[in-house]
């Protein structure tokens, strides 16, 4: 490890734990700066990786962080550190030590190569189109018929094929994989992680989520022949336009230098809602365009626009409402009452 994550790693408050995911359960310090009360519930996550990676996402207020070799430690992650109870000398050393690695031509080039792990997805997954087969041979119990059922329902009332994605589906009943659609994370054919998410009515966490650190969903499945890519936050939304998704409302390092490597024009599709303005001021830092489409009041994201539209006509409204100008954007941030 480097000095970098051993400082952190032992900054780190008792009663911590590791997940089978590989992620470090913690009481997150963010939340008091952010709104929220203080975590009690050990909602923060760290995620050390072997290539000296670090990254920290808050699973309460939403917080997230990351810092990696060949980087420079920003300032949002030293504000992190600084809630984490590690001191401004020792934040200063840091913050030298990854200007070394930066210059250390070794670590730059390694961090060219990104890998993410191969993962077991929950027990007895299988492919959609494997389901409904034995859903039309009446191969199921009643209640397996019954899911599979409210499955393609929620599919339709979201306005998504099943021919759109490999989806899967678990009669797992650990966290309640029976009542979820799974979405598998691929990358270079191999499954790298996923995501259950409940097709039921049920009280109970929406998504349940194995991902690693910096991945883009969907990114090896883009048309090379497009000149651009839109930028979601949520799988849903990629899927219903063919875009990728980061998973969530923040871009980390790993994720922006695999969007960029592209080579295309990035197109960001921030969800209405206060999350989606800090992907606007990510968009920006970046240079990459951000789309500001008129839809109704009632549409949240990508994939409640292509329910309400269809898809072309949400692909092409899209691409007319696009600005890479950053006081353009700020004027439409405005004009559209995201500020």
């Amino acid at each position: 490890m480097n000095m970098i994550q051993t400082t952190v790693l032992t900054s780190l408050p008792s009663g911590k734990k590791k997940t089978p995911s590989g992620w470090i359960a913690f009481n997150a310090p963010c939340c008091i700066h952010h709104g929220e009360s203080q975590d009690r519930r050990k909602r923060g996550g760290i995620m050390n990786s072997p290539d000296g990676t670090l990254s920290f996402h808050c699973f309460n207020c939403g917080f997230k962080t990351s810092y990696a070799p060949g980087r420079k430690i920003s300032l949002k992650t030293k504000k992190w550190m600084s809630w984490m109870g590690i001191g401004d000398t020792a934040i200063k050393k840091l913050v030298i030590e990854a200007l070394r690695l930066e210059e250390s031509s070794n670590i730059i080039e390694k961090k060219k190569f990104v890998t993410f792990e191969k993962k077991v997805l929950p027990k007895n997954s299988h492919k959609l189109e494997i389901w409904l087969e034995k859903y039309l041979k009446k191969d199921l119990t009643d209640r397996q018929h019954q899911y599979i059922d409210s499955l393609l329902n929620y599919l339709k009332e979201r306005g998504i094929e099943a021919t759109w994605y490999d989806f899967m589906y678990s009669p797992d009943v650990h966290f309640d994989f029976n009542k979820r659609v799974i979405i598998p994370f691929y990358w270079k054919g191999n499954i790298v992680g996923y995501t259950g998410r409940l097709f039921e009515k049920l009280d109970k966490v929406k998504y349940y989520t194995d991902v690693q650190p910096g991945y883009v969903f969907n990114l090896d499945v883009q048309d090379w022949s497009r000149k651009f890519v839109i930028v979601t936050e949520g799988p849903f939304d990629a899927i219903s336009v063919s875009g990728v998704s980061i998973l969530g409302s923040e871009i980390n390092d790993i994720q922006r230098d695999l969007i960029e490597n592209l080579g295309r024009r990035i197109i960001v599709v921030p969800d209405n809602d206060k999350p989606g303005d800090k992907l606007i001021d990510q968009a920006i830092e970046y240079r990459w365009s951000v789309a500001f489409p008129r839809w109704d009041e009632k549409v949240a994201d990508v994939a409640d626009a292509v329910l309400k539209y269809g898809r072309l006509f949400t692909i092409q409204s899209i691409l007319k409402s696009t600005e890479s100008n950053k006081l353009k954007i700020d004027l439409k941030r405005k004009m559209y009452g995201r500020l």
